[in-house]
C-alpha cells in the first residue's frame, strides 16, 4: 500500500506545475513577459519537495540530478542559439524541479514516456509549437484563395524563402500592426523605394527600435499590407506539452515506436 503522504506530494507537484504554467501563459499572452519571481517561487517549492523525497529515500540524488541537469542543459543550449526566450528556459528548469519524474497517480494514454521525464515535456512542447506552422500555412493559403496577393513586391525572392515565410509569418494590414513585442517585420527595403523588398527569415526580437523604424519606413512608403512575425507565447505550448505529457505520454517516442514495430 502506498504512503498517503507520498501520494499527496505527487498531487501537489502536478497542481503546482499546472498553476505555474497557467499564470505564466496568461502573462506571456498579455505582455510577452513573465516575472522572474514566478520561477523562483514555484522552482523553490519544487526543490523543497525534491529534498523531502530524497531524505525519505524515494528519490536518490542521481535520479533527481539527471532530469534537472538534462533539462537545464538542453534549454540553455536552445536559448544560446536564439531558439528559446529567457522565460522559456526558466520555465523548463522550474518544471524539472517540480516534476522530475512521471507521476504515478496518472497513467498516460499512450503508455510511453522518456526515461528522463522532463524530456517528454520538452518533446511534446516542441511538437505543439511546430504544429502552429500548419495553422499559419492554412491561414495564408486561404488568404491567397480569396485573391489577396501574397508576394507583391517580392518577385526576386527564391521559392524556398517564400515557403518559409508562408509557414512562419502572416500578411496583415499595416494600420493594424501592434509592433514590438507582439509583432516584428519580415520585410526590409532593398532600395530607396518600396517597389522591391526583401524578406527577413529570422527577425531580431531583441531590437525593438529597429522593428519600429522598419514599420515607420513601410508606412512612409505607402505600403498597405506587410508580412510580420508574431512572437509566439511559447509558454502556452509548454503548458500544452506538460498537460499532454501527463495525460498522453511522449507523443514523438510513441510515434517512433509505432513506426519501428511495423
Amino acid at each position: 500500500m502506498r504512503c498517503p503522504l507520498l501520494i499527496l506530494i505527487e498531487a501537489v507537484r502536478v497542481f503546482l506545475g499546472v498553476a505555474m504554467l497557467a499564470y505564466a501563459s496568461w502573462s506571456d499572452v498579455r505582455t510577452r513577459e513573465v516575472s522572474d519571481l514566478t520561477w523562483v517561487v514555484f522552482g523553490g517549492l519544487g526543490l523543497m519537495l525534491d529534498f523531502y523525497e530524497v531524505a525519505a529515500g524515494r528519490l536518490t540524488p542521481l535520479s533527481l540530478a539527471v532530469p534537472v541537469l538534462s533539462s537545464t542543459a538542453l534549454s540553455f543550449a536552445l536559448g544560446y542559439l536564439g531558439l528559446f526566450g529567457g522565460a522559456d528556459f526558466k520555465a523548463f528548469v522550474a518544471l524539472a524541479l517540480l516534476q522530475p519524474y512521471q507521476p504515478r497517480l496518472l497513467r498516460p494514454a499512450l503508455g510511453v514516456v522518456s526515461a528522463i521525464y522532463p524530456l517528454t515535456v520538452f518533446s511534446n512542447s516542441a511538437l505543439a509549437g511546430a504544429s502552429f506552422t500548419i495553422v499559419v500555412l492554412v491561414r495564408n493559403l486561404i488568404s491567397a484563395r480569396s485573391g489577396s496577393p501574397l508576394f507583391e513586391g517580392h518577385k526576386s525572392e527564391a521559392v524556398w524563402r517564400r515557403f518559409l515565410i508562408l509557414i512562419t509569418g502572416v500578411k496583415v494590414r499595416l494600420d493594424s500592426v501592434r509592433g514590438p513585442p507582439f509583432q516584428y517585420p519580415l520585410e526590409v527595403p532593398l532600395g530607396g523605394d518600396a517597389t522591391e523588398r526583401g524578406f527577413v527569415l529570422m527577425p531580431d526580437f531583441e531590437d525593438d527600435e529597429a522593428a519600429v523604424e522598419a514599420f515607420q519606413w513601410l508606412r512612409r512608403a505607402g505600403i498597405e499590407e506587410v508580412w510580420v512575425s508574431h512572437t509566439l507565447p511559447f509558454l502556452v505550448f509548454i503548458s500544452l506539452g506538460f498537460l499532454s505529457a501527463l495525460l498522453l505520454g511522449d507523443v514523438a517516442l510513441w510515434t517512433l515506436q509505432l513506426m519501428l514495430s511495423r
